[in-house]
């Protein structure tokens, strides 16, 4: 099965989380997402996120598997389990993922997950998700030192007392927005006072994206 990564161009959703309790059926055909520009999806399918990933790195590509809801419990609640001859291990790409670069669902996580065809030449079948990742894909950071191409940081968090320290030191995070040499290590600045950013995660690990202040 292709898994390189898709370009996807203006990307929406119009998820309806409420549905997830009127399920009847495991692929509910009265009603679609938008995820990709164009018709509706060939089908509409609920997935499970399994274990591993098709990118190494990991990107927004996941593992997964087709499941359906089963009987909900007394707080209506339902559960899931894998649809008999259903999808085993398909590549789904969740695009609400894909220009943050990040890889956050948790395993098990459900996926409403469309299914098309991608633009390849014979086109063959993609699955999408839009999904938003809660995680800590971005965090505040204190600057400890520069590296000679690239900072370490202390990870801090705000408190009613203040901001403290919160984890390890990470090492090795660029600051993207450097573009020249002469520009290389500007935020290491004086050691007189704490220099914070703001790092976010990519593919390839954590960095930073602040531009030198330019005369010109």
């Amino acid at each position: 099965m292709e898994t390189d990564r898709l370009r996807l161009y203006e990307t929406s959703a119009a998820l309806d989380r409420g549905e997830e309790r009127l399920l009847a059926a495991g692929r509910p055909a009265d009603r679609w997402t938008e995820v990709t520009p164009g018709g509706p999806p060939y089908r509409l399918l609920w997935c499970r996120i399994g274990s591993g990933a098709p990118g190494d790195p990991p990107d927004e590509r996941y593992f997964a598997d087709e499941v359906r809801p089963t009987v909900a419990d007394a707080e209506g609640h339902l559960a899931w389990e894998l649809v008999p001859d259903g999808l085993r291990g398909i590549v789904v790409h969740n695009v609400a993922e894909a220009g943050a670069g990040t890889h956050a669902l948790a395993a098990d996580t459900i996926l409403r997950v469309e299914e098309r065809l991608d633009r390849a030449a014979p086109p063959s079948m993609v699955y999408l998700a839009h999904v938003a990742a809660a995680s800590d894909a971005h965090r505040l950071a204190r600057i400890v030192s520069f590296d000679g191409d690239s900072y370490t940081v202390q990870p801090v968090r705000r408190e009613s007392a203040g901001i403290v320290d919160d984890g390890d030191p990470i090492a090795g995070v660029p600051n993207l927005g450097e573009l020249w040499d002469e520009e290389a290590g500007y935020l290491a600045g004086p050691a007189s006072f704490d220099r914070y950013v703001r790092i976010f995660q990519t593919p390839a690990g954590w960095a930073m994206l602040l531009h030198p202040p330019r005369m010109v």
